[in-house]
């Protein structure tokens, strides 16, 4: 089994965040190494497990298909999964009992939106194009779910910080009737860091509650519920916390529990016990064994703050050396913004662009869309190399001098 790499100082400025420095060879070869020839840079939909993680995973699935039933409803179960949501809660900053156990990010947005009861025939619910689709659908969905109006804030790339927060202040201001927003804390079109803290503040002025999708947050950027002032907020530990897939949590501070309703009529739980909220069924066991392994990597990397830092280096490293190509368009800020970059050249469209990066480069990317137009996505890891991003790079500049040269041809 692959051991845990030694702590270190967890502040950037002690860590050398570059590929080549001996830190991060050695960290390096604690991931898998993929055989496919295709360099990956969508790891904005999974990170790989750490080999101690996956390691812990397997051990989970063969201690659980070998006791079943008697394990899984006895004390060590419950053992596991209480230790689990302390740590949690812990990494937030909040109360055990304000953590739910769920399956995923989109499951735990969606309890808050669909259970969210404190909505009258005739109030309005806020989103904007850049959140997440499914929780944008949900959103949606509560006009039928509830009789409010729904509203849609349309927010144009790039956007920096000072327009984006006058934005927000003026759809609260001249939203009529608006009791509900939902905000992503890190925008999963184009990886911008959304300023919660003030959003949430202004919000709350206006008497609006805020559920932040906080998917690509957690692990990239230091998330205190306290600090940020956010009363609900929806989590995966797959993307940069580096647990299996299959588990989420939710947190919902203590004080507004009963602004979201149990899950279907749920009787297992009192409605004061935050667990009333999901019934999801059968527990995903092995990976809520095997993610205090997965929180202990993360801590021994130096947490957020070094994890966080090396992947803005690594976006940044692609990002300066195509920023002046002909035509083609960075949509993501090199300040504010972590592991996630948007991108578009003139003149393709972006499933165009995403197909000739993998087909003509070998560069695996995803297109993302923002309602009005899509955009190409790259996303790294901390194990990405730059010698992987010099083929983004090749091949973003060969594809915006053919386009550019496509533009200037006259016509037929």
């Amino acid at each position: 089994m692959s051991s845990l790499p030694e702590p270190f100082d967890a502040t950037p400025a002690a860590a050398d965040l570059t590929p080549e420095s001996e830190r991060w060879r050695e960290i390096a070869t604690l991931y898998p190494r993929s055989p496919d020839e295709v360099v990956n840079l969508e790891h904005g939909y999974f990170s790989p497990m750490a080999l101690p993680v996956q390691a812990a995973y397997e051990d989970a699935v063969r201690y659980t298909n070998a006791h079943l039933s008697p394990f899984l409803r006895g004390e060590r179960a419950y053992r596991a999964a209480a230790t689990l949501v302390t740590r949690l809660a812990a990494l937030i900053n909040a109360e055990p009992h304000e953590i739910l156990l769920t399956r995923s990010a989109s499951e735990s947005m969606q309890v808050l939106i669909g259970q969210y009861r404190a909505l009258q025939p005739g109030d309005a619910v806020l989103w904007s194009n850049l959140d997440y689709p499914a929780m944008r659908y949900a959103m949606a969905w509560l006009e039928g779910r509830r009789g409010v109006r729904p509203v849609e804030l349309d927010l144009s790339l790039p956007l920096g910080r000072d327009e984006l927060l006058a934005r927000y202040a003026a759809a609260l201001r001249d939203t009529p009737g608006l009791k509900l927003m939902l905000l992503s804390q890190v925008y999963p079109a184009n990886g911008q860091i959304v300023p919660v803290r003030e959003i949430v503040a202004m919000a709350r002025e206006h008497g609006v509650d805020v559920l932040v999708d906080s998917a690509h947050a957690l692990g990239q950027i230091e998330v205190d519920v306290q600090a940020l002032g956010v009363d609900f907020a929806g989590f995966n530990l797959h993307k940069w916390i580096g647990a299996p897939p299959g588990l989420g949590f939710a947190y919902i501070r203590a004080s507004k529990l009963e602004r979201i309703e149990p899950h279907f009529g749920d009787r297992d739980y009192p409605e004061h016990d935050i667990r009333s909220r999901l019934h999801a069924g059968m527990p995903p066991i092995s990976a809520i064994m095997a993610t205090p392994t997965a929180l202990d990597f993360h801590e021994r990397l130096g947490g957020a703050a070094v994890k966080g830092a090396r992947l803005a280096w690594l976006r940044r490293y692609w990002t300066e050396r195509v920023a002046g190509l002909p035509g083609l368009r960075l949509l993501t800020p090199q300040i504010d913004a972590g592991a996630l970059a948007a991108f578009t050249i003139d003149g393709m469209s972006a499933r165009e662009l995403q197909a000739a990066l993998l087909q003509r480069f070998g560069v695996f990317t995803v297109e993302r869309s923002v309602v009005s137009a899509s955009v190409v996505r790259a996303t790294v890891a901390i194990t990405t190399e730059t010698s992987e991003l010099d083929r983004l790079v090749e091949g973003l500049t060969v594809l915006a001098r053919e386009a550019a040269r496509g533009r200037q041809a006259p016509p037929a």
